[in-house]
């Protein structure tokens, strides 16, 4: 997709977007309500004409060709199954609509529904099954035509947390397994880092940063992609001690980069250290969130093990980020 533009009621919805994908890739579209990201897909599977701008496959431009000829396969988050077929029958009605010989739509079918492990379930109807059967059974539906590109509008999110995890975690060695090229809509940030090569964090329209998970968390591109994804601490670089202080920025730092610091002394050459105060302990499953706060007002996050003592509310304590874990984003 080259240089997208759409405009809806007036107000811009995609603004100079450019994205690519690689055969075999997986990208997610991360970002909040409204920012573009279904608008985005909908375009790419024609369902939602562009002001300005191209889409390619393969080479061909497919801006102006109907839905139906773009070989683009989608998984919407409600399943959309015909509920009068059954799980084999929605599987090879793809392949049979195109006009491929039933002999090897039931071949397709069968592969699938191997691949997807619901073979014994093939000939159910899909009110009878699971919320994670039905989600397997529209991908596999989806995936039949042996699609260029594989398009999913936040495909787990209507599934309880017991279900989500090992579904996605299904679906990505799928993926590998096929070499599927596949555009991901949510706004689940775990969800994303966990089931792309790489993330395109959008906001009103516009891709702020589209890169992979791991540069993510080491560089994201300015502040607003930081406070995002979630996963940073942040400080005012006028408030902190010593060399850090600085004007017109802030240091960010992975949340986990942050530790108890038993020095009484001020931040030395290879650490900030930072005065705060308790405010809560926020018991997770995996950990406990301190929630601390700076002089400058500023929040931070430290993780601890949940056998860890937690003290008082109100506790002065201080804290360090090594020098090597900082980063320094302009305003």
């Amino acid at each position: 997709m080259h240089r997208a533009r759409l405009a809806l009621g007036g107000r811009a919805v995609l603004q100079d977007i450019d994205l690519r994908l690689a055969r075999g890739e997986v990208v997610a579209l991360l970002g909040a309500s409204g920012c573009g990201k279904t608008t985005l897909l909908r375009s790419i599977a024609g369902l939602q004409a562009l002001d300005a701008g191209r889409i390619e496959i393969s080479g061909q431009d497919i801006t102006t060709l109907p839905a139906r000829h773009r070989d683009i396969g989608m998984v919407f988050q409600h399943y959309a199954l015909f509920p009068n077929l059954t799980v084999r029958e929605n599987i090879r009605f793809g392949p049979l609509a195109r006009g491929q010989e039933a002999a090897l739509a039931d071949a397709r079918a069968d592969e699938l529904l191997t691949l997807i492990d619901l073979h014994p379930l093939a000939d159910r109807l899909p009110q009878q099954l699971s919320g994670g059967q039905r989600q397997r059974v529209a991908l596999a539906r989806a995936l039949a035509t042996r699609p260029t590109l594989l398009l999913m509008d936040e495909p787990f999110s209507a599934l309880d947390e017991h279900f989500r995890l090992p579904l996605r975690r299904q679906f990505r060695r799928l993926q590998r397994e096929l070499g599927q090229s596949c555009l991901i809509v949510t706004h689940d940030r775990e969800e994303a880092f966990e089931l792309a090569d790489r993330v395109a964090v959008m906001f009103n329209g516009v891709i702020a940063q589209c890169a992979s998970p791991r540069e993510l968390r080491r560089a994201p591109a300015n502040r607003r992609v930081a406070d995002f994804l979630g996963m940073f601490n942040r400080l005012d670089a006028r408030t902190v001690e010593g060399p850090w202080r600085r004007d017109g920025g802030h240091w960010i730092a992975p949340t986990e980069a942050l530790a108890l610091d038993d020095a009484v002394t001020a931040s030395g050459s290879d650490r900030m250290s930072i005065p705060v105060t308790l405010r809560a302990c926020y018991p997770g499953q995996q950990r406990v969130a301190w929630e601390l706060e700076t002089p400058g007002g500023e929040t931070l996050t430290l993780w601890r093990d949940h056998d860890t003592p937690e003290p008082a509310p109100g506790t002065p304590l201080r804290v360090a980020i090594a020098e090597s874990a900082l980063r320094w984003i302009e305003d």
